[in-house]
């Protein structure tokens, strides 16, 4: 009877010690896991915040110099000059060389690439830094399809944005906010600013807290990166489609994160938004590779494996030979019946 307890004890002991921990490994994992996403989702908010800020500051910028007098004044002098005397002509260097300080000045204190007066007749009036379509027609000259010309067109209207190309000039991505100069309630022409990648990615490559593996990134709605993937020694943006769960969740409106496979096909926990800029429709990603973040729960997972079977084995050999001892001796009683007896009597 004393060992038939003996072996209850032990099954009972052996199921505690192997419930007790897996069940602690559980809510471990599921602390790790909150744990990280998080941090994810703060680092996603912060960063879209700085890239709101960014763009919108871009956006106040050009909006605020078209409606500076010395600009409206300025269009009105180099296009009059551009228009009777041509670019290369010293009247029109004179009128140029006015604002020329001022605008140079705004390029470097902002860090633009450049700086273009359009007239209303699409002819580049001016840039502060010489361009291959200076002193052409964006409306019928051989320039009419390039993203100046688009900007050029919307900026018309209304402020607005052109997203990024490259620029072999300056040997680096770079987008333009434009909008329109107005003298009284006449239309002038427009003034584009043409931003450079450089700034959006300093933001995006602060990866401080994000490991070996984390990243953040962004999509355009065409599927394309707007920013380098670390993982690539070349350049990804507009380069790499990227095309996810997340994504797709982020351009249907939706701010989430998730367990998912990223554009490599790796699982990595990801928090996702769109950025809800009224001229931008791109998604924002901050992503770490699952097997980083969940390197110590795959630890704990390993020892635990390893304890467990030793408790297990041991156990398991004391169970075993606990009832073989038990089984031998009930064998040996039924084979001596008289002696049984006997002691019985006794």
């Amino acid at each position: 009877m004393g060992k038939k307890i003996t072996l209850a004890i032990s099954i009972a002991l052996l199921t505690f010690f192997l419930i007790v921990p897996f069940l602690s490994y559980n809510s471990y994992k599921r602390a790790v896991k909150d744990g990280f996403f998080n941090h994810l989702v703060t680092t996603r908010d912060l960063l879209k915040l700085q890239i709101w800020n960014y763009f919108n500051e871009r956006y106040g910028d050009i909006d605020v110099l078209s409606r500076n007098p010395v600009i409206a004044k300025g269009f009105t002098r180099l296009s009059g000059a551009f228009h009777a005397y041509g670019l290369e002509n010293q009247q029109f260097q004179k009128i140029k060389s006015i604002y020329q300080p001022l605008m140079e000045y705004y390029v470097s204190a902002y860090g633009y690439a450049n700086i273009f007066f359009v007239d209303k007749d699409g002819s580049v009036i001016y840039s502060t830094l010489r361009e291959d379509f200076s002193g052409t027609d964006l409306f019928v000259g051989e320039f009419k399809d390039h993203r100046m010309a688009n900007m050029f067109k919307i900026a018309l209207e209304d402020v607005g944005f052109e997203d990024y190309y490259w620029n072999d000039k300056i040997n680096d991505f770079t987008a333009y906010f434009g909008a329109p100069v107005f003298e009284a309630e006449s239309l002038l022409g427009v003034i584009v600013i043409e931003i450079p990648f450089a700034h959006l990615d300093t933001i995006l490559t602060q990866r401080a807290g994000l490991g070996q593996t984390g990243e953040m990134y962004l999509v355009g709605d065409d599927g394309f990166m707007r920013s380098n993937s670390r993982f690539s020694v070349t350049p990804t943006i507009l380069q790499k489609e990227v095309n996810t769960e997340a994504t797709r969740e982020a351009f249907e409106g939706y701010v989430g994160k998730k367990i998912i496979d990223d554009y490599r096909g790796v699982p990595v926990l990801s928090a996702y938004t769109p950025l809800n800029l009224n001229f931008i429709n791109w998604a924002l990603l901050v992503e770490i590779d699952e097997a980083e973040a969940f390197a110590e729960v795959h630890d704990v997972e390993h020892k635990l494996t390893i304890l467990a079977s030793i408790f297990i084995t041991i156990v398991g050999g004391y169970i075993y030979f606990t009832y073989k001892s038990h089984k031998k001796e009930e064998e040996q009683d039924m084979s001596n019946p008289e002696e049984q007896e006997e002691q019985t009597i006794t």
